[in-house]
């Protein structure tokens, strides 16, 4: 059992004042938004130097302070600024340290300028791509230490990433870490990853160098301070338009707002870019008519810049049920791509259209919409491979599966034709990962499997539940899927299988197993049991016909436990450890009354006050709930607030989700990414509580990463990891993974 938590250890070996101008010699002048190929955008100079909210917000975090972003690296292209390392926290940028060659600069609707970095810095690259290690199975990515610095009451925090490969589950004290603020060491840490330094203050740097073995090894980035506690990321909203007169909805007026992202480093700087998704105001569920707005998509960097805009057409409809955007680094080569649906009318990240394989005979000018009803229900479906950086269509190829028949999938009008879900996963012996593009879930069921390899999309493997209607205990394929899929190693081989609602398909492509309970709307996977070998696997249901939710063996279906038949449409529901008092996680429904044991299904008390999204946030290892702009903490039957975001608004409705959750930088705890009201920036919130619970980043988790690669997908889940984290958890083992 491990210790409880403290204090973090450190050492401290003196706190000399910062030299004057240290490392001022490597800026570069004051470059509130460099140019970056084809029309940028003049820099603002960030957010003011004391408001709470940053530009454009109103109001600010429970923190309130100024902080702006920073750059890391120039993607590859020709022409605009050349490549910058890591910001000193005064929105200048070292000369040093960035990818030659600076950003794109021809076609259309390439790389807009960077909208001004303000006053404190984020995590930059300057200090390298990260290192190398490990000789596991699972390929994952060279990350930079994502060191981070945040001015709080009594000094600064800081925080850093454990890799997966440093982690030493036999000889913890093996690894620690020696931090500096201004080139000199204020205390090595040995229990933690993370610091309150007393002596920081907002003019602070730091950096941080592991210590392996007794030998300290490379610098981290330099980190300047941020004064409050997130990274304004400013964005370029699209354009809004108006629905032309024959449409089903006229004349309709519509504006863009920032929806889903998905993190990938588009440029192997060891930096996470952001991949974000617009949607236009009239999108629309698949069971409603009307026309939508072309639906785009940006990558940026964590300083603002837009390295590309992809416009996919007025032959994709808006809605969160039909473009969903797979965001990874599939060949290996150290930078992301990103995979998703296409068809002709789409623009490339250099305003081109798609011209590769099928696209390069189509009409372009033709609009297969029915104005009658809004919905595509004709012409050609694609599925393109970006490149990450440029955002330049790699590769296109026909969809598969293709729509056939609109009635075939459970309705005549077009709902449930256009029922999408994707991911990633590790499918093959490469130890590569592979990319997964689902087709319905109402009726038939389709997945296909992907392979981006050495400048080649082929295609691995096809299930579909009209070839395979049914497991080997009879129960169906058909109808077993939800508005999600996940990701987890359920088996004794390093592959990974994908958890498909009610259903679960094996890394070869052949079914797995089936519980027959039909469609449901939210899912989680994980050791939920910690008791019970190996993952389980939480689900509600939909139709009430069926338990409202249920717990199983991830592996082989078979029912832990099981809710009452009570005919209602189950839409929400969760499974964490939010509870320290009862071992293992706890669940809890928008139908049932309680919050209930995984273990042993008994009551636990009153439910938490949100069932929707959860976040590692404080310093103990439960999860928090994380719920439109607010992060609550649940304890012995209460909901206490621990952080409310004023000036940001949540996604999708009544979904209320934010914009990603993911382990970005600091220590393994999450940062939540939100939009600003008025979607002039999105904003990456950090925690700044001390633990003394010392993990790899969560990014190293195989099973983590994947579903981080997922929860952009249609109605969007947390990402679980694939050990326990929770009260009372054991020292999780190492990750089987390889870094390059």
């Amino acid at each position: 059992m491990p210790a409880p938590l403290r204090a973090p250890v450190r050492a401290t070996v003196g706190r000399a004042a910062l030299l004057a101008g240290f490392l001022l010699s490597s800026c570069a002048p004051h470059d509130p938004g460099a140019p970056s190929g084809t029309g940028g955008e003049p820099g603002t100079g960030g957010v003011p130097a004391s408001g709470a909210g940053g530009s454009g917000a109103t109001g600010g975090a429970t923190s309130a302070g100024s902080g702006g972003a920073t750059s890391s690296g120039g993607a590859p292209g020709s022409g605009g600024a050349t490549g910058s390392g890591a910001t000193l926290g005064s929105g200048g940028r070292t000369a040093t340290g960035g990818a030659a060659g600076g950003r794109p600069a021809t076609g259309g609707t390439g790389a807009g300028g960077a909208a001004g970095a303000g006053p404190g810095g984020a995590t930059g690259g300057g200090g390298g791509p990260g290192v190398t290690g490990g000789t596991g199975f699972y390929r994952m990515e060279r990350l930079g230490r994502g060191l981070v610095a945040v001015q709080v009451s009594g000094g600064v925090y800081v925080g850093w990433r454990m890799y997966g490969f440093e982690y030493d589950a036999a000889n913890p004290a093996n690894v620690a870490y020696n931090l500096y603020r201004g080139g000199t060491k204020i205390a090595t840490v040995t229990n933690s990853t993370n610091d309150l330094d007393t002596g920081g203050s907002a003019t602070s740097t730091y950096v941080v160098r592991p210590v392996i073995g007794g030998v300290e090894g490379a610098a981290s980035e330099t980190a300047a301070v941020w004064t409050q506690p997130y990274l304004r990321v400013p964005l370029q909203v699209p354009p809004g338009g108006t629905t032309p007169a024959d449409c089903a909805t006229p004349s309709e007026a519509y504006a863009y707002s920032a929806n889903d992202a998905s993190p990938g480093d588009v440029d192997g700087d060891g930096v996470y870019e952001i991949f974000l998704k617009w949607d236009p105001s009239n999108s629309k569920d698949n069971s409603q008519s009307g026309c939508t707005g072309d639906v785009y998509i940006d990558a940026y960097k964590l300083d603002g810049t837009r390295l590309w805009r992809i416009d996919l057409g007025p032959n994709i409809r808006a809605g969160q049920h039909y473009t969903q955007f797979v965001v990874y680094d599939f060949d290996g080569d150290g930078k992301a791509e990103m995979a998703v649906k296409t068809a002709p009318g789409t623009k490339d990240g250099t305003g081109a259209f798609l011209h590769l394989g099928p696209a390069a005979s189509d009409d372009d000018s033709a609009v297969y919409r029915t104005d009658s009803t809004g919905y595509v229900l004709a012409g050609p479906e694609y599925l393109t491979v970006f490149n990450g950086a440029t955002g330049a269509e790699m590769a296109t190829v026909n969809f598969d599966q293709a729509r056939g028949t609109v009635s075939s999938w459970g309705d005549s009008y077009g709902n449930r034709v256009d029922r999408f879900l994707s991911t990633a996963a590790y499918l093959d012996a490469t130890g590569l990962p592979s990319f997964i593009m689902a087709r319905g879930y109402y009726t038939r069921t389709t997945l296909t499997a992907w392979n981006w390899r050495a400048g080649k999309l082929t295609q691995l493997w096809k299930f579909d539940s009209n070839v395979t209607p049914k497991d080997a205990a009879g129960h169906p394929y058909t109808g077993q899927g939800s508005h999600s899929m996940t990701i987890a190693n359920v088996d004794d081989d390093p592959e990974q299988e994908i958890m498909y609602g009610a259903m679960a398909v094996d890394n070869t492509g052949a079914g797995l197993c089936s519980t027959g309970f039909d469609h449901g709307d939210a899912e989680h996977v994980g050791d939920l049991i910690p008791s019970h070998p190996g993952l389980e696997f939480f689900m509600c249901n939909e139709d009430g016909t069926h338990p409202a939710y249920h717990v199983r063996d991830a592996k082989t279906c078979a029912i832990l436990q099981q809710g009452p038949i009570d005919g209602a449409d189950t839409g929400r529901c969760v499974a964490e450890d939010v509870d320290a008092s009862n071992p293992g996680a706890e669940l809890w429904s928008s139908s049932t009354t309680g919050l209930l044991s995984a273990t042993t299904n008994a009551s636990l008390g009153s439910i938490p006050g949100s069932t929707n999204f959860v976040v590692y946030w404080d310093g103990d290892e439960t999860r928090e709930l994380l719920d439109n702009n607010h992060v609550d903490k649940y304890a012995k039957g209460t909901t206490s607030r621990l952080l409310t975001a004023s000036g940001v608004s949540s996604n999708n409705g009544t979904k209320s989700v934010p914009t990603l959750t993911a382990d970005l930088f600091g220590d393994w705890r999450e940062e939540i990414v939100w939009r600003e009201s008025d979607s002039s920036a999105l904003r990456i919130y950090t925690t700044t509580a001390p633990t003394t619970r010392r993990l790899y980043t969560l990014m190293h988790d195989p099973q983590y990463r994947m579903q981080v690669v997922g929860e952009q997908t249609a109605y969007n889940q947390p990402p679980h990891v694939g050990f326990q984290i929770g009260a009372d958890m054991p020292d999780p083992p190492a990750p089987n993974i390889q870094v390059r």
